[in-house]
């Protein structure tokens, strides 16, 4: 009897136990310390960096084709090499066009040996006027067949029309030149441009005069200053972008077209408030974005915010902050509301 009454009260102290420790545990679990990473709210004035990928372009392109049908007799340049204003670059087999003004030109000396030994005849009386005039009119004809036939014969010889580089060539020595067909191609470099596309969203941010700050990763990723230029009108049908252009000074003609780029566009007093960092903000089975404030007792409070731009240095905050408020940026996913935190930062 005596046994039994003491495996009893061993019985409830165990219980007892049991219920404290359950009890302890749960409190424990309610309300744990959990360890995170704050930053201060500030209120911030800043320049919003648009970011954008391109392609590298030149300022001018002129094309170049033969004004008549011909085979090409020698091709004077490559592409690459550097051409000045009037220089030969190509010609064609021009025997013909030869052989035609020269005929042409003894025919002019004909018609005007012929006019120069009538005029005095018709000074004097012994040429009727209508002899005259087929005789004048017969010089003009000369003059401008002749005309025709040097402009022919110029025509086999393609010239440069500006300085430049030759950016490409279509004929080789033995080909047939046409004259809708571009030869070749003379492109300017001493100015450059960043072609990139911008999205119909950001287009209207942007304007002529803007700088721009370009960088080209094939030399060695250099930064180069720029302003743009020229935007476009039309939005790419399927993409919905739009065309910019960005100048840059080619000083060194180290920069050709062609080359790959990044350029970022800055976009002055775009900003005039909060900006927490994009870690910060959590969004709700709602859809409502939240962040968790720190406060003076070490509490995590959840505080629904609004969000405007999306920048650089983080997000917007348009409502829900106040100025110098502690906002948890790691280690938010495991808080609750008003649960106990402990700052490591």
């Amino acid at each position: 009897m005596k046994n039994k009454k003491n495996l009893l009260v061993i019985f409830f102290i165990g219980i007892a136990f049991s219920i404290w420790g359950c009890s302890s545990n749960s409190d424990n679990h309610n309300d744990p310390t959990i360890k995170v990473q704050v930053e201060k709210v500030k209120p911030t004035d800043v320049s919003q960096e648009l970011a954008y990928s391109g392609t590298i372009e030149e300022s001018e392109t002129i094309p170049l084709s033969f004004s008549s049908v011909g085979t090409v007799s020698k091709v004077y340049v490559s592409e690459g090499a550097f051409v000045k204003k009037g220089q030969l670059l190509a010609t064609l087999d021009n025997a013909t066009s030869q052989n035609t003004y020269a005929m042409m030109q003894a025919t002019e000396q004909q018609a005007e040996d012929a006019y120069n030994r009538l005029t005095p005849m018709h000074k004097n009386g012994n040429l009727s006027d209508v002899k005259y005039v087929e005789v004048e009119t017969g010089l003009q004809k000369a003059k401008a067949a002749a005309a025709i036939a040097k402009k022919n014969l110029d025509d086999c010889n393609l010239c440069a029309t500006t300085d430049g580089f030759i950016g490409k060539q279509s004929i080789d020595p033995g080909m047939t030149a046409m004259p809708n067909l571009v030869s070749i191609t003379i492109v300017k470099i001493n100015k450059v441009f960043a072609r990139v596309s911008v999205s119909e969203n950001e287009i209207a941010q942007i304007h002529k005069g803007q700088k721009a700050n370009v960088t080209i990763g094939a030399l060695g990723s250099v930064h180069y200053d720029g302003v743009v230029e020229e935007i476009g009108v039309v939005a790419d049908q399927i993409a919905r972008t739009y065309k910019i252009k960005i100048g840059i000074t080619n000083k060194d003609l180290s920069i050709k077209p062609g080359m790959i780029c990044s350029a970022t566009i800055e976009i002055p007093n775009t900003v005039h408030g909060v900006v927490v960092s994009g870690r910060a903000v959590m969004i709700d089975e709602s859809g409502k974005n939240f962040v968790y404030v720190v406060s003076t007792q070490n509490k995590a409070i959840r505080k629904y915010i609004v969000t405007g731009q999306l920048l650089n240095s983080g997000i917007e905050v348009l409502e829900g902050l106040q100025m110098n408020d502690t906002v948890v940026v790691a280690g938010q996913h495991k808080l609750i509301d008003n649960a106990s935190v402990q700052i490591v930062n």
